[in-house]
């Protein structure tokens, strides 16, 4: 019962400084510098991610390999949130100087985690999908 309990205080100690982070990030930034960094680190990520992407979808026509194409293709699009929230987190912290004192690397993981969970979800639900469609 003692574990549980430190790793709930972990977890709230660690979302108190992931909110206090967030809010000290929103205070420094502008709107403006805010949509460069998202279309930046979105066309970054899609110069990168593109080829693997483009390759594995033209796999697609090997029915025998569409779990896996499926699960990789997956992971690369999971690979590509992590990307891009690196990458909104470097142009952000280029546009605003002052950012360099604060440690993004919190928020980033947070909001990374979040969306790969929701995009991992989603995943499963397509390829089981997918699944239903070929073993029918």
């Amino acid at each position: 019962m003692d574990w549980i309990k430190k790793q709930l205080t972990k977890l709230s100690k660690g979302f108190r400084r992931y909110v206090v982070l967030t809010k000290r990030v929103d205070e420094n930034v502008k709107v403006l510098s805010i949509v460069k960094s998202v279309l930046g680190s979105l066309l970054i990520t899609v110069i990168i991610v593109l080829i693997p992407i483009l390759v594995i979808i033209n796999m697609f026509i090997y029915t025998k390999l569409t779990l896996l194409l499926a699960i990789l293709l997956l992971t690369v699009v999971i690979g590509a949130v992590f990307l891009y929230f690196q990458f909104y987190y470097v142009l952000l912290k280029n546009y605003h100087p002052k950012l360099e004192e604060i440690a993004y690397r919190i928020p980033q993981f947070v909001e990374s985690i979040f969306v790969s969970l929701i995009l991992l979800i989603t995943g499963i639900v397509v390829i089981v999908v997918i699944l239903q469609g070929v073993l029918i």
